[in-house]
């Protein structure tokens, strides 16, 4: 039950990489007027690099316990734009380096134990829709002890949240898009499913540290909902799940380049886990709330960890 838990968490608590810091400028040009194609196909071949920084407070109550905890975390990635197509787009992203450092009950540490995931790549290809085609990589992660791919769950994941998704026609000022991408994960204890929306409005062109970008406010909204059966100390129990989370943000993409450069975001994420004995319905539940602020910024390859 405690994997499914955490599994369910990972999926929601979206450490969300959308990028940022500097001064705008804003820029004139005959596409303010008649728009621009925003595509990765500028990038193809190349590899960029990027550094996140988020604040994360969480909170989890049960049966009158109350925990609260404050994080913050520095993680380096690289990206690669591996090919672009009219109808499909591949990635890869290679996780270098993580540092968190987590204050509870007013004392502050470092966390000694380093992301399983640091020194591995997945790679994911998806449709003009925004949907997973494909994915590989991560070979160390496992599927856990309640049946989950790990893997496909981080692919599912990259390919709806933090991979940026723009329309084929040429957009302006005021353009609006939304991709709406739904999956469901099956496990040994039950099923989830969660329902992806991203909106995007065009706000302005700028010029953001020397970068020409299209500046887009974001807008995601997660529903996720899930119930099974699971054995814990030789008891049955029933669940259901569900689980509702929103955030905003704004994204500078570089639309002579292809690539992104920037972003700031803010999330919220509210969790109900219930539960039922099944020898005796005894009812219980735990509720879980997250707030995460999250930047990310283009950097260059002598500012990344080396593996």
């Amino acid at each position: 039950m405690k994997k499914f838990i955490a599994m369910i968490l990972i999926a929601l608590a979206i450490g969300s990489f959308f990028f940022g810091c500097g001064k705008d400028k804003k820029l004139t040009g005959d596409f303010i007027e008649h728009g621009v194609v925003v595509s990765y196909k500028p990038a193809e071949g190349k590899t960029i690099y990027f550094r996140s920084d988020s604040d994360n407070l969480t909170e989890f109550t049960q049966r009158g316990y109350h925990q609260s905890t404050l994080s913050k975390t520095t993680s380096w990635e690289s990206f690669k734009i591996d090919s672009v197509s009219d109808n499909m787009t591949a990635v890869t992203y290679t996780f270098l380096g993580s540092e968190t450092g987590i204050f509870q009950s007013g004392q502050y540490q470092q966390q000694d134990e380093e992301s399983e995931t640091i020194g591995q790549s997945l790679s994911i290809i998806v449709d003009e829709d925004g949907k997973l085609i494909d994915w590989s990589g991560l070979e160390d992660l496992d599927i856990d002890e309640s049946g989950v791919d790990q893997g496909e769950m981080m692919a599912s994941n990259y390919a709806s949240i933090y991979f940026d998704h723009f329309p084929t026609e040429p957009i302006k000022v005021g353009s609006r898009w939304e991709r709406h991408n739904s999956m469901t994960v099956s496990t040994d204890e039950g099923d989830m499913n969660q329902s992806t929306i991203k909106r995007y409005i065009v706000q302005d062109f700028v010029l953001r540290d020397g970068h020409p970008c299209v500046k887009c406010k974001v807008e995601i909204v997660i529903d996720n909902t899930g119930e099974g059966m699971v054995e814990s100390e030789g008891k049955s129990y029933q669940y259901f799940s569900e689980g509702k989370g929103q955030g905003t943000g704004t994204i500078y993409f570089n639309f002579e380049d292809g690539h992104p450069v920037y972003s700031t975001f803010n999330w919220i994420l509210d969790f109900t886990i219930a539960s039922v004995d099944l020898s005796t319905n005894e009812e219980s539940s735990f509720t879980y709330y997250q707030e995460q602020k999250v930047t990310y910024n283009l950097i260059s390859e002598s500012e990344a960890p080396s593996l």
